[in-house]
């Protein structure tokens, strides 16, 4: 059975062990992980089957733009296909939806076609392609999702 909860300190290793089997030299050090934890409150999420953390999504709400930004979805390699990226997506835009939340943001890299189809699966489209947009030469597709009223 699936579970999505509120991410704990202890929930630390763990996820940045997907993060690092998702994103290589390009996942958060723990520290950075750490730091997040504190300040994204109710928007660091894991998914948790068998008494184990197999994802995780980490998120930020900006209240006064009435915006959310999606910043990292991962899922352990073993348990990818069983939607609970998806899950873990549609648990983080619910709670901020029931903040107000107006706008919802991410970026993706044009390559990951699994995250693309996704997102446009729950209602994302593309805005723009940024060819550099962590400045350092790494491209992103800048996709967005308004909220209906």
């Amino acid at each position: 059975m699936l579970t999505i909860r509120k991410a704990e300190l202890s929930d630390l290793r763990a996820i940045k062990s997907i993060d690092q089997l998702s994103f290589g030299a390009d996942s958060y050090p723990l520290f950075v992980l750490r730091q997040f934890y504190d300040i994204t409150g109710d928007y660091l999420l894991v998914a948790e089957t068998d008494g184990a953390v197999v994802g995780y999504m980490l998120s930020h709400l900006d209240v006064e733009k009435k915006a959310g930004w999606l910043l990292s979805l991962g899922v352990l390699p073993a348990h990818r296909g069983k939607r609970i990226g998806e899950n873990l997506m549609t648990a983080t835009m619910a709670l901020m939806e029931a903040k107000g939340v107006r706008a919802l943001y991410l970026t993706v890299h044009p390559d990951n076609a699994t995250g693309i189809s996704i997102y446009t699966r729950l209602g994302f489209s593309v805005q723009q392609e940024v060819p550099d947009y962590y400045l350092d030469n790494s491209p992103r597709l800048f996709m967005s999702r308004q909220v209906k009223l």
